[in-house]
């Protein structure tokens, strides 16, 4: 059987999930780069066909890189939600506050008419829809939880200064 790089993978199996964490991180050169791999083993890591997994402080390395899918594929097999957060010390959480309730709000308004049956929707959301939504969910989740884990700190007296955000 020839190799093929671009085999299709089904969403969610382990090794489309390896490809995402492929793509994440910039693609097979930076993969090779951090992995210190050549390109053939690389790739193979990622075929549907081959029995090549990647062990776990490679996903460790790809992930501390940057790249977040097997998190989130993890968090879902757990029955939970990764929803990675933005560095808290810099922000104005306040004006993340505001702006994170308005997209939200505009968000929810978008899903619903989605949903809904009407002239301009047949009602439906297909699995490509359902991901890109699920990724603005996920931006905003993440401003709502950096969001209260400073006001746990607050609430706690661990963050003495929060006049400023």
């Amino acid at each position: 059987m020839a190799f093929n790089p671009v085999k299709q993978r089904p969403y969610g199996e382990p090794k489309e999930v390896v490809a995402r964490l492929f793509e994440e991180v910039g693609g097979i050169p930076k993969v090779m780069e951090l992995l210190d791999l050549s390109r053939t083993r690389v790739y193979a890591l990622a075929d549907p066909d081959s029995t090549n997994e990647i062990s776990y402080a490679r996903v460790c390395t790809l992930t501390e890189d940057g790249a977040t899918a097997a998190a989130q594929h993890l968090a879902a097999l757990a029955g939970g939600l990764f929803v990675p957060l933005e560095k808290a010390e810099d922000a104005d959480w306040l004006a993340l506050a505001g702006e994170a309730s308005r997209r939200n709000a505009r968000n929810i308004a978008a899903l619903m008419e989605s949903l809904s049956e009407t002239a301009r929707s047949p009602g439906e959301v297909d699995q490509q829809e359902a991901r890109d939504l699920l990724k603005i969910l996920d931006e905003q989740l993440g401003v709502l939880a950096m969001q209260r884990a400073k006001l746990s700190l607050i609430a706690s007296g661990e963050l003495e200064d929060n006049a400023n955000g």
